[in-house]
């Protein structure tokens, strides 16, 4: 017999899933839908001046959201006493695609990425805060999933950016 507990948790998970899997993009004509990969690398080059150390990277997605990504670390967290291996992290993401455009975001992660053993994984959310030519005054959101691969970082990103009313 099911316990309670596990009916209300495969409800929850099944309804995060719906609630996740829906794109508001058909619903606001402002929308995109965002799914894309991010491959990218801690560097002391190519950072913003006066950044001593950065996360340089390629994003590669569809409707033409490609480009280039520096991630700029701005705090991390203690770990909970109920998962001493995870580590909250925050900090922000610029985008620069081909056409000269930019989309920035707050980018909040939690996870137990360890650069030095190659291994590790997290997750989190990237909220769209600012942005130039084609993204300028856009809005919206990503979830992430990110895990470690020999000496880089692999990112999965999917949500949606809305552009700024007309």
């Amino acid at each position: 017999m099911r316990s309670h507990r596990i009916t209300g948790i495969a409800a929850v998970t099944a309804a995060v899933g719906v609630l996740a899997g829906t794109s508001q993009a058909t619903a606001h004509p402002r929308c995109e839908d965002v799914r894309a990969t991010i491959e990218d690398k801690v560097v002391a080059e190519g950072c913003p001046p006066g950044i001593p150390v950065c996360v340089v990277g390629i994003v590669r997605g569809k409707h033409g959201f490609t480009g280039t990504t520096v991630f700029v670390l701005g705090s991390r967290g203690e770990a909970p006493p109920t998962a001493p291996d995870q580590r909250p992290v925050s900090g922000t993401i610029t985008y620069t695609f081909e056409d000269g455009s930019t989309l920035t975001a707050l980018e909040t992660s939690i996870g137990n990425v360890n650069p030095e053993t190659g291994t590790g994984h997290a997750g989190g959310t990237q909220q769209f805060t600012d942005g130039t030519g084609r993204y300028e005054g856009a809005t919206g959101f990503t979830y992430l999933a990110q895990h470690f691969e020999d000496d880089h970082f692999v990112t999965q990103i999917q949500g949606e950016v809305c552009h700024a009313e007309s």
